[in-house]
């Protein structure tokens, strides 16, 4: 079974404040006279659902090529529920039981319940909605020592009401000798808690980038 866990990219897409506006504008049509259609997208590196890479916030850390060159399947992965509504910090004691028996994480994916918000409210889901405290980087290290991607059904891990932290906590997952990727605005409406999966990220190779839409999907791991 597969489970898409990534939103279209697209005009409409809500963006956390500050980025710009997605445009994807037609250049040639096969209605007005040209022998085909093609287009040109213009869209930031964190639009949609992405993946933050070092180099977002440390001046010379691993770009998207440097990392997914060669490795694009993670396994094994937990989906951990944790409903939190409004601007409010998740902090290592909101998921310090929750890690239980998930020590061998190579992913971690937190479920808020934010996500339901993209499509109803798209303005209190890029603005006003929970944020990862900088604690949470080196808690998950000491407790998930194969950790290497962290994912959330937020736009960012950061809200503009707590800007400094959030780029504390960026750069508490990012910028350490063994940082931990972010997988932000990830839709995990349809991932159950009870199973362990396989996530494989298909991103766009794009230079040194430093951060990447991605296509992202899980597999459930056989028993």
């Amino acid at each position: 079974m597969i489970i898409p866990i990534s939103y279209p990219l697209n005009a409409d897409s809500p963006l956390y404040p500050g980025t710009p506006a997605i445009k994807i504008n037609p250049e040639k049509s096969i209605a007005k006279g040209d022998s085909a259609n093609t287009s040109v997208i213009s869209t930031s590196s964190h639009a949609g659902t992405h993946v933050d890479v070092p180099r977002h916030f440390c001046e010379n850390g691993f770009s998207v090529m440097d990392v997914f060159q060669r490795v694009n399947s993670y396994s094994p992965v937990y989906c951990i529920d944790l409903p939190v509504t409004g601007d409010k910090s998740i902090r290592p004691e909101d998921l310090n039981e929750k890690l239980a028996e998930k020590e061998d994480a190579l992913v971690l994916l937190i479920r808020t319940g934010t996500g339901e918000l993209r499509d109803s409210d798209p303005r209190t889901y890029a603005t006003t909605h929970p944020w990862v405290h900088p604690g949470i980087a080196p808690f998950l290290r000491s407790r998930c020592p194969y950790l290497r991607i962290v994912g959330i059904d937020t736009i960012s891990i950061s809200t503009p009401s707590h800007r400094n932290e959030g780029r504390e906590s960026h750069r508490a997952f990012l910028c350490d000798e063994a940082p931990i990727l972010l997988l932000e605005d990830a839709d995990l409406s349809l991932v159950t808690s009870n199973n362990k999966f396989t996530l494989t990220l298909l991103p766009w190779l794009i230079g040194d980038l430093d951060g990447v839409p991605v296509t992202a999907f899980l597999t459930i791991n056989p028993c």
